[in-house]
């Protein structure tokens, strides 16, 4: 398992995030992270933030660190925030907070590595995530910068989505005009298949690190809450068809 972190002082709730808002936590570690609770997130989307995190991590992502975290349950009992028992319900995720990060504008996108735009395209297509939209008008784009400009990529809870159609995913992508780099190009593939097979070859050891609580419906047993570890496998696997690569 990873290191498992405590709770100390729940600060505030993030105003980041659609589907899930964070709590900004500083923890018994002396580090402040931002905390998606079970009651709220889910199992299921605590699950594809972890995975997300280690597979992403894997691929030369700028994925910030996380862990698991206890939050003591007098801890939120007595705090008067709005929407504190969202982090009730057993461990939470914790992501890393990044100091004094600001949203990414559209303006700010040629301004990126183009390399790591195609990657991040890349990863989302991988993990079905279709929570990465961005156009002239705004949108939720789960993409950060740190003071000196450097990215950092955040929010999967949504992704392993199997009703993500490619369709979707091509028009609403932050990162969409890179998709052409991908169509017919056999050394993009030679160079990226390798990663890809490299991140999913330590699933194991991912897969080890999870609480039960977030996989099993009941308290951490009986049936697993879908999608269950192996249909996630399976969508991971895409990466070894020929369609996987044609719709890039």
């Amino acid at each position: 398992m990873p290191d498992r972190i405590t709770a100390k002082e729940i600060i505030r709730q993030s105003h980041q995030g659609i589907s899930v808002q964070p709590f900004l936590i500083r923890a018994d570690d002396d580090q402040t992270y931002f905390v998606k609770g079970l009651s709220r997130a889910l199992g299921a989307g605590l699950v594809s933030e972890a995975l997300a995190a280690e597979l992403g991590a894997h691929f030369g992502l700028p994925i910030p660190p996380w862990k698991v975290m206890d939050i003591p349950q007098e801890l939120i009992d007595f705090s008067v925030m709005d929407n504190v028992q969202d982090l009730s319900g057993g461990p939470a995720f914790a992501s890393l907070q990044v100091d004094n990060a600001s949203d990414l504008l559209w303006a700010s996108l040629n301004s990126l590595p183009v390399d790591l735009k195609r990657r991040v395209l890349l990863f989302d297509w991988w993990i079905l995530n279709g929570d990465r939209g961005l156009g002239e008008r705004g949108g939720n784009v789960n993409l950060i910068l740190d003071p000196k400009g450097d990215l950092a990529v955040i929010d999967h809870n949504v992704a392993f989505d199997p009703e993500l159609s490619f369709e979707e995913f091509r028009q609403y992508h932050v990162f969409r005009d890179q998709l052409g780099f991908f169509q017919g190009n056999l050394l993009a593939r030679l160079d990226y298949l390798p990663q890809l097979d490299a991140a999913l070859g330590d699933w194991g050891r991912i897969t080890s690190l999870l609480p039960d609580e977030w996989i099993y419906r009941d308290q951490g047993h009986g049936d697993e809450i879908e999608p269950t570890l192996q249909q996630r496998l399976q969508i991971l696997e895409r990466f070894k068809e020929e369609q996987f690569w044609g719709q890039l």
